[in-house]
């Protein structure tokens, strides 16, 4: 089918952000053009995530295609992008090698961010740990938000494409942390619970990571608020508050917990129908619930 033709098929009748890519599309290629495309594709991204596309479908396909075409034409941050979709299957086949390999190329095109999206992914996903190394340490000339920094930290840690050492895992996470990364100050909360680093300053480092609402963290600083332990308050409206906001994020076992809070009356009315509910969303992100209940001794209501 001719361009000009795809662009007729799949212009909209009612106005939408794919109406100028499709026409844009139909230009001829220029850096002005493809520039233009990458933003007009970043712009209808937006306005997919916020649900003004009513054929989502439709967008993420002209999403890609922009975004691609941009990429060709040398908008080198296009291909993390174009990368994004390719691994998650946003207007084109899930393809998780072929997005690695557009952060890559987006990194080779001085993309610097591509490195650090290249070693995130070989780390957690891929497991190939050499790999995740090498690239992570291209991104560090641009790690402003410590996010390098701390996954260097992981892999000194456990000794993953590197050999282990602590030593050089706790001064990455410092570094990380001073530069406001949330799970790198969590960690390091772990560590001085664990005899690594300096005691002294892990409920410094817990609430910093809660404050910046690292899920493991809010859920940790609800519990020493339900305990009173390690020198925190005892306030249960604080630990609920606290449980709420890592439930939200995923933590199953806070809502686990919160639904013994629901069952005892501690820091909100005391409410079976909440508790049920509560207990539901815990199970339902993969919690086991029936030990948890019997070591804080309830029986479902």
């Amino acid at each position: 089918m001719p361009l000009q033709a795809l662009a007729q098929a799949e212009r909209p009748s009612a106005p939408t952000q794919i109406t100028p890519i499709v026409e844009l599309l139909s230009d001829q290629p220029s850096v002005a053009r493809d520039r233009r495309l990458y933003e007009l594709a970043v712009a209808l991204f937006k306005s997919i995530e916020a649900g003004r596309e009513t054929d989502v479908d439709a967008a993420r396909a002209v999403m890609a295609r922009a975004l691609r075409t941009a990429a060709e034409g040398g908008v080198a941050v296009a291909w993390i992008d174009y990368g994004r979709c390719l691994w998650n299957g946003w207007g084109v086949a899930e393809d998780r090698e072929a997005a690695l390999a557009a952060y890559k190329t987006a990194a080779a095109r001085g993309a610097d961010y591509g490195n650090y999206l290249a070693a995130y992914n070989l780390y957690w996903t891929f497991q190939r740990y050499d790999e995740a190394y090498a690239h992570a340490q291209k991104a560090l000339q641009d790690d402003p938000g410590g996010d390098t920094r701390y996954l260097l930290g992981l892999m000194a840690y456990n000794g993953r494409g590197r050999p282990k050492d602590v030593a050089e895992s706790l001064r990455l996470h410092r570094e990380a942390a001073k530069l406001g990364q949330p799970d790198a100050m969590f960690e390091l909360f772990v560590f001085a619970m664990n005899g690594i680093g300096e005691r002294g300053n892990a409920l410094f480092y817990l609430r910093e990571a809660a404050k910046r609402e690292q899920p493991r963290a809010m859920a940790n600083l609800g519990a020493l608020h339900a305990t009173g332990e390690f020198g925190v308050e005892k306030n249960f409206e604080e630990s609920v508050r606290w449980y709420r906001a890592a439930a939200d994020k995923g933590i199953a076992r806070a809502a686990a917990a919160l639904g013994i809070m629901a069952l005892r009356g501690e820091g909100m009315p005391r409410d079976e129908t909440a508790a049920r509910d509560y207990f539901a969303r815990a199970e339902a992100l993969g919690f086991d619930l029936e030990p948890f209940l019997r070591a804080n001794g309830i029986a479902l209501p």
